[in-house]
């Protein structure tokens, strides 16, 4: 399996959908995937690389399910363990939702 392949084992329900490059004039575009639940778009992941770094890195965003606000979610070298992160982010979001320390 290429780093752009979605991963095999994905939740029952739950599939990646890969997204056209945003420009056609990019020749190395990163690929970017939603992540659907059944007929309902939870999230983006975008593969991206440091330079200097051999590793494939996959930037998770999931959407609020009541608000549709995106909440950013760490990046990981595992693009599977980012979809799960993404379905439980649509399950418990405020656990998600970073605050600052004095709010």
């Amino acid at each position: 399996m290429s780093s752009t392949d979605p991963p095999v084992g994905l939740p029952q329900g739950v599939r990646l959908q890969r997204l056209a490059p945003r420009s056609s004039r990019l020749r190395n575009a990163h690929p970017e995937w939603e992540v659907w639940v059944e007929k309902e778009r939870i999230g983006l992941i975008q593969q991206w690389r440091v330079a200097s770094a051999s590793s494939t890195f996959f930037r998770a965003t999931a959407f609020h399910p009541d608000t549709g606000a995106p909440i950013p979610l760490e990046s990981s070298t595992d693009l599977g363990e980012r979809v799960e992160k993404v379905i439980a982010a649509r399950h418990e979001p405020d656990r998600f939702i970073h605050k600052a320390s004095w709010e």
